[in-house]
């Protein structure tokens, strides 16, 4: 194995693409093989990243959810194919958007049954927003502490942005689907994950709530600034933490490279965290890992970062090694967040990677391609 040109790389981020802070970590049939971090803390102060420093994980939390959601499936608490207004009435006749020909916006009844498998799978039309006015009046009613069940219900007013089924569009469906896990568990989203991710995969530093003795760990967080051309101060602000109280499935979890690459290693190895306790059936993984685009969605997953990839239940699987153009291994699968967060399993050659970053707008199409096949080709020399 040589690292060389991945530590090169890594080394040269804030020089090539802005990004202030880098840590990543590989691990190859269940032992570090690699751990690098660069850049820093906060670049006002010039403090270099610490080791334990901890990041948004943006939708890269979307991955506890979809294993959370797998748990309950095991267990018999769901079907996929159950409507969403089995558990929150609220999404019982939703409507959607349309536009006639002089472009004039209406609603009609949905055509089909929104279900849990389009939460999932990304084709339940549901739009992100987060400054929605329905947010901003729930935010207000209850003076900026809603719970999740508030703001699920406040968004569920919202009309689809298609039929649910029709087409493939990033949105809001894995916060709606964490309230279904409320519901159907009986106690808070984060509560659910502490007791049947975390603790049995020895997780001790992930978060759904930043307090204030974890902020000194906090790596400072930036955004990009094209204009600028460079990485200004964003602050230790979630957009899509809706106060205190709301537990976001799609993008509320705080963690470090050390934390994550466990539940990565758990993903990796099909349900077996690397302690040994299994958390998730092999037939859970590989379902969740299945390609479930079609004919009528796939042309809607269509971003530069995901070439040669399907999508699974929250998930990018790799599908075309000609289309992607990378030397990864076909079935890996992972996803990624806002601020550069990325995360990947190869149950075949037994690999796990996460690195993480701390800048929205984060060159994702041009990080995490690059840093895929450097972390493959390493492991041939």
């Amino acid at each position: 194995m040589n690292f060389k040109y991945l530590t090169e790389y890594i080394d040269n981020l804030y020089e090539l693409e802005g990004i202030p802070s880098r840590d990543i970590i590989v691990y190859q049939k269940g032992k570090e093989i690699y751990r690098h971090s660069a850049g820093y803390q906060d670049l006002a102060t010039g403090e270099p990243i610490r080791r334990d420093a901890l990041y948004y994980m943006y939708s890269a939390s979307k991955l506890l959810t979809m294993v959370a959601t797998m748990q309950l499936l095991e267990r018999g608490k769901i079907l996929l194919q159950e409507p969403v207004s089995k558990y929150l009435p609220e999404y019982s006749a939703p409507r959607v958007k349309v536009m006639d020909a002089r472009g004039t916006a209406s609603t009609v009844p949905a055509k089909h049954t929104l279900r849990i498998w389009h939460l999932l799978t990304m084709t339940s039309g549901i739009a992100y927003n987060t400054k929605a006015p329905e947010i901003l009046a729930c935010m207000e009613e209850h003076n900026g502490a809603p719970s999740t069940a508030d703001i699920i219900k406040a968004f569920a007013a919202r009309p689809l942005h298609f039929h649910p089924g029709e087409h493939w569009m990033y949105g809001f469906s894995h916060d709606v689907m964490a309230r279904v896990i409320e519901v159907v568990a009986g106690e808070p989203f984060g509560d659910f994950v502490q007791k049947n991710i975390f603790d049995p995969i020895g997780m001790k530093n992930s978060y759904y709530h930043l307090t204030d003795d974890l902020r000194p760990r906090m790596a400072m967080q930036y955004k990009f600034d094209a204009e600028q051309g460079k990485a200004v101060e964003y602050g230790l602000r979630n957009e899509h933490i809706f106060g205190p109280n709301f537990e976001s499935g799609g993008a509320g979890c705080i963690s470090c490279v050390d934390d994550y690459i466990l539940f990565a290693e758990t993903l990796t190895h099909k349900g077996v965290a690397p302690n040994g306790n299994r958390i998730l059936s092999e037939r859970a993984i590989d379902l969740m890992r299945s390609d479930c685009l079609d004919e009528k969605t796939r042309p809607d997953f269509n971003w530069d970062a995901f070439r040669g990839y399907g999508y699974g239940f929250g998930v990018r699987t790799f599908i075309s090694p000609a289309k992607g153009g990378s030397l990864t291994t076909l079935g890996d699968f992972g996803w990624g967040g806002a601020a550069g967060a990325y995360v990947h399993a190869d149950p075949e050659r037994e690999i796990s990677i996460v690195y993480l970053q701390h800048m929205l707008n984060s060159k994702e199409p041009v990080v995490h391609p690059r840093l895929r096949n450097l972390v493959y080709a390493a492991l041939e020399y």
